[in-house]
């Protein structure tokens, strides 16, 4: 049986925000993984929106040592980025009202 996915209301309210990067907030943690890759906000969002239009599977998770967070919705996503799979992990922050965005926890390479 396959794993569930996450609701798709929510996988494309998750690609939207990636489509306007600035409404990406990076924690420190996302942004070291970046600098070690030398990727960027827009190649991690690329990857987000080929990934969900390839109709691949956005897994709900929960956030739980992210400050002020914890127990908060979290989404994961594996997509390949320039032949290396990456570990995401995103959640959305304030949905639908003024100021919302897709906070971008985890861009590392998946061990």
């Amino acid at each position: 049986m396959a794993a569930p996915s996450a609701d798709p209301q929510i996988v494309d309210e998750i690609r939207r925000l990636a489509l306007a990067a600035d409404d990406i907030v990076v924690t420190r943690t996302a942004a070291d993984d970046l600098l070690a890759r030398r990727l960027t906000v827009d190649d991690i969002c690329a990857a987000i929106v080929d990934w969900i239009d390839a109709g691949e599977r956005v897994k709900p998770t929960k956030l739980h040592s992210f400050p002020g967070l914890q127990g908060e919705p979290a989404y994961e996503m594996k997509p390949r980025i320039d032949g290396v799979v990456f570990y995401l992990k995103v959640a959305l922050i304030k949905l639908y009202q003024p100021g919302e965005y897709l906070l971008l926890i985890s861009a590392h390479p998946d061990h």
